[in-house]
């Protein structure tokens, strides 16, 4: 099995074809959207197509606002030659000269004055028929679907490319806040020892109640595991990526664990460095939730 790619949400595909009634011409396109909603062009009678293609782009795909757009550009052919009835012409005729006569109206009865009826020109056009219209229609959806999956799955490379080499970033961001933290204790350990030195004028220094003060500071600022359910997270997202299709939605989840952690981190450390990083990392964060809205 080849290596999965993600897909973006946003596509373009089009295909058409010739017939012995014109041109058709199918265009499929798609943004992001939270859920698959669909948005249909389709000329009379091609309109009788909706289910049918609704149904085939339910098999296909899973998210997205898609848009279907058929144009038909007929030949002459397309429209046979009217008939004229004339039983229906002579009725509207002595109907229009009777109410002239009534009403008291001048002009002439004109072809024009009959165009308005409906029923006299008539022409021999067969009923359409949804079966016989999707023969015609359905091998342009797959030509036109397919290519627009194809753009869909390369955007969806670049996202995937520009994503893992953030995620990369966010690990060498976490490194760093694990490595300071190590110290952190340490630090203020010198820090709150120096400090209570200074503001003491007599007595001994009472080493119990250091130790408790810092025993304290250590549990407040510990972020050991926030470090480490992110990490997790970090690696999940990754695995997540290179998945089964879709993956949209669990990535989201994803993000909005790893900023619960960050914000977590930022809340809990007493240290500026720490601070800093954690920043950095929601900054990635957002990017890379950026780029999520528009994974399929």
């Amino acid at each position: 099995m080849g290596k999965q790619i993600m897909n973006s949400m946003t596509g373009f595909g089009r295909a058409e074809r010739k017939n012995r009634n014109g041109k058709l011409a199918l265009e499929i396109t798609s943004v992001n959207n939270r859920f698959l909603e669909y948005s249909f062009r389709l000329p009379r009678p091609f309109h009788l197509l909706e289910p049918q293609l609704r149904a085939f782009l339910d098999e296909r795909l899973s998210r997205g606002k898609v848009t279907v757009t058929l144009s038909v550009e007929s030949t002459s052919e397309a429209y046979p030659e009217a008939v004229v009835n004339e039983t229906a012409a002579r009725a509207h005729v002595r109907q229009l000269k009777r109410l002239q006569k009534e009403l008291g109206l001048a002009g002439e009865i004109t072809v024009a004055d009959l165009l308005v009826f409906p029923d006299i020109f008539q022409q021999d056009r067969e009923e359409p028929d949804a079966t016989r219209l999707w023969r015609e229609v359905k091998p342009l959806a797959e030509k036109a679907l397919r290519a627009m999956i194809a753009m869909r799955a390369k955007e969806g490379k670049a996202l995937q490319s520009d994503i893992t080499s953030r995620l990369k970033t966010m690990s060498r961001q976490l490194a760093r806040i694990e490595k300071r933290s190590t110290g952190a204790v340490e630090l203020y350990r010198e820090r709150l020892r120096k400090r209570v030195k200074e503001l003491q004028v007599n007595g001994s220094l009472d080493e119990g109640r250091l130790e408790q003060e810092i025993m304290l500071f250590a549990d407040r600022t510990d972020i050991a595991e926030e470090c480490i359910r992110l990490k997790s997270h970090v690696q999940q997202f990754l695995q997540t990526m290179k998945g089964k299709q879709p993956v949209g939605r669990r990535l989201n989840f994803l993000l909005q664990e790893m900023n619960r952690e960050t914000n977590t981190i930022g809340s809990k450390s007493a240290d500026f460095d720490i601070s800093s990083e954690a920043i950095a990392l929601k900054e990635e964060i957002e990017k890379i939730r950026e780029q999520v809205q528009n994974i399929e």
